[in-house]
């Protein structure tokens, strides 16, 4: 599920950018790891009681337990979907997490680097006020589309097989989309169902409909920049251990019968070869001190957006192959 970061020479006439400090380097020095999401989905992550709450937050938590050395030193950073590029680019953060798209051309391209997808999400669509759950009723009527991500083709090609006719109104990113739907200039708005559901979250007293149809299926990726191997490789082995542990079956209640366990597997998950995790820049008990405090991957999951949240969300594709879904963690040695 987690692939290797592209290596080889430059091809000729390639124009190398200039070396700069990897994220490793800067996390370390600033004592803080600065997480990319949209902050106007609350369940992405959301600030309540000076506390961040939502499922980046809590993966977020996870990267700086590993690699900084305490979960609560995060700093979750508003990006627009169109503007992640610019922001690892730019510095302005470390790791993008969820409302991320990722393509071919964006790494064939050099921009950035897509570290598996952290989970599933189903585009849907909402409209407005207690609307018809049949959309052949909206025939001609306006529904507003972020053009920077997957929704658009998927939409276009769904109205096309049903014939609904429904217009297609563009923006460039979910942000212009939204505020687009808020101002009435269309009926209807379709994007990931965290994204729709945030709008009632955020706007309760609007009345709005999410109706029950699955456009498409999107994985959301963990992003970073492109020559940022070390941080790549990093990300890549801690969510692929807590993958493992989700596994293996540890939680923190049978944490301490996990902890003392003779399998070389666990033993080098838990860092007693410290060796293993300090080669990837990462804190060797980190895990044992994330499943103590935040769970495994799917006490996580489910916590945030699953079966023990408001949202409901089924992991589907998102679940080990196992349970029928399609994640296989790599093993660890």
């Amino acid at each position: 599920m987690l692939s290797n970061p592209p290596v080889g020479r430059p091809q000729t006439g390639e124009i190398l950018a200039p070396m700069r400090a990897s994220s490793l380097d800067i996390i370390s020095s600033s004592g803080s790891i600065r997480c990319g999401t949209n902050l106007k989905v609350p369940s992405y992550a959301h600030l309540e009681d000076n506390v961040w709450h939502g499922i980046d937050a809590d993966f977020c938590r996870v990267l700086a337990q590993a690699i900084v050395g305490d979960r609560e030193k995060i700093e979750m950073v508003h990006v627009a979907s169109d503007k992640i590029i610019e922001a690892l680019n730019g510095n302005k953060i470390d790791v993008m997490l969820s409302g991320a798209a990722y393509s071919a051309q964006m790494e064939t391209s050099r921009q950035v680097l897509g570290v598996g997808p952290l989970y599933f999400d189903n585009q849907q669509i909402m409209v407005r006020g207690n609307g018809s759950e049949d959309l052949a009723t909206y025939k001609n009527r306006k529904i507003c589309i972020p053009a920077d991500n997957d929704f658009l083709r998927d939409f276009d090609e769904y109205n096309s097989q049903h014939n609904f006719g429904i217009s297609l109104l563009t923006f460039k990113n979910y942000t212009q989309a939204l505020d687009a739907f808020l101002l009435k200039r269309c009926d209807l708005i379709t994007a990931n169902s965290l994204m729709l559901q945030g709008i009632k979250q955020n706007h309760p007293k609007l009345e709005v409909n999410l109706l029950p149809m699955t456009i498409a299926t999107h994985p959301m990726y963990a992003l970073v920049r492109y020559d940022n191997t070390d941080l790549y490789l990093a990300v890549k082995w801690v969510f692929n251990a807590m993958f493992l542990a989700e596994q293996y079956g540890i939680k923190g209640s049978n944490l301490g019968f996990y902890a003392t366990n003779d399998n070389p597997e666990l033993r080098n998950l838990f860092g007693d070869d410290p060796e293993m995790w300090r080669g990837l820049h990462i804190q060797p008990d980190w895990l044992r001190k994330t499943i103590d405090a935040l769970g495994n991957y799917d006490d996580i999951y489910e916590r945030n957006i699953g079966m023990e949240s408001d949202y409901l969300i089924p992991r589907k594709a998102g679940k080990l192959l196992r349970e029928g879904g399609s994640v296989v963690p790599l093993p660890f040695m």
